[in-house]
């Protein structure tokens, strides 16, 4: 019979439409020894949303009597996820809180960085990122016509947009036809390594996105995916409203001008102090090694996860 030490269930706690539901269930029944273990993303989508989904796929009862443990990947400060989604307190004592999950970046000089990316090793370097890019045209659109008005005002501006391999290769097009020795369009790159270089970044509102600009400590602009998740305009309108942030919704993009307003923000923003503002909202991003120190405690002898003597035990500053 299957009897696994651990099972960690990611992002949907019974699957995305509760297809999880009876396996877990029947796993849980056949093997008590068996640890679960949940991963939570901080924002998921709008609360009223997921409440309501939570409770049609019976998540509340899993998380009361399936599960053992939930590894929050955020911040309880920055986002408290029992708050948000209305866990009960009976099962509040099984949240961890590891911190955000970025992955290890290569650190390189950013005149290194430049110069692999061809870029001019003097003045701003602005870098635009769209993710896969499937749907982020008119956001490099936008940058683009910002860039061009910023370089009224700022002749040594630099920079690099990165369209991702699934832009529409018409797209990749119109907007390669608009390069020049200041302003690169790439296809791929290290997005993370650009953003270290950079001096301001344009993101759409994805969590790794989100998470490699801000670990890096750079000013941010975040125009969120606008589809019927919320998901990434709540966490842009989170970060703004903590000043580690601008966001613009995308039908206000218009042109470019509300971009460039915001560019121009992050542009005079002191780059130590905003460093120094992140870290202090966000302390670490050790999340990934967080997780799994997490995960082994629940493989260890005791058992116990995160949790002491049974009180929550929230940390987003690793085991020290």
């Amino acid at each position: 019979a299957l009897a696994p030490d651990l099972v960690l269930v990611d992002h949907e706690p019974l699957g995305r439409k509760g297809e999880f539901r009876e396996g877990l269930y029947a796993l849980k029944e056949e093997s008590p020894t068996t640890k679960f273990v949940f991963g939570l993303r901080d924002i998921m989508d709008g609360v009223t949303r997921i409440r309501a989904q939570w409770r049609d796929l019976g998540v509340y009862d899993a998380l009361e009597n399936v599960y053992d443990g939930i590894a929050v990947y955020g911040s309880r400060d920055l986002y408290d996820v029992a708050e948000a989604y209305a866990i009960p307190p009976s099962v509040r004592s099984k949240l961890h809180y590891c911190g955000y999950v970025v992955r290890d970046g290569e650190c390189t000089d950013a005149n290194e960085i430049r110069e692999r990316y061809q870029v001019p090793s003097k003045g701003p370097l602005v870098v635009a990122t769209v993710g896969g890019g499937i749907d982020g045209y008119p956001v490099l659109e936008a940058a683009y016509a910002a860039v061009q008005h910023l370089q009224s005002v700022h002749p040594d501006l630099n920079a690099v947009f990165v369209t991702g391999p699934l832009m529409p290769l018409d797209q990749q097009e119109k907007l390669r036809a608009r390069a020049t020795t200041t302003c690169r369009v790439l296809t791929r790159a290290d997005n993370f390594q650009l953003m270290a270089a950079a001096d301001a970044i344009v993101s759409m509102g994805g969590y790794n996105s989100v998470c490699e600009a801000l670990s890096v400590g750079r000013p941010l602009v975040i125009v969120p995916r606008s589809t019927h998740k919320i998901e990434q305009q709540i966490r842009a309108e989170t970060l703004a409203a903590r000043g580690l942030a601008r966001w613009i919704h995308p039908k206000d993009l218009n042109g470019g001008e509300s971009l460039a307003e915001a560019l121009e923000w992050a542009l005079t923003r002191d780059p130590r102090d905003h460093a120094r503002l992140v870290r202090k909202i966000i302390p670490s991003f050790d999340g990934a090694s967080n997780l799994t120190a997490y995960v082994s405690r629940w493989l260890s002898d005791d058992g116990m996860g995160g949790r002491a003597n049974g009180r929550e035990q929230l940390s987003t500053e690793g085991w020290a």
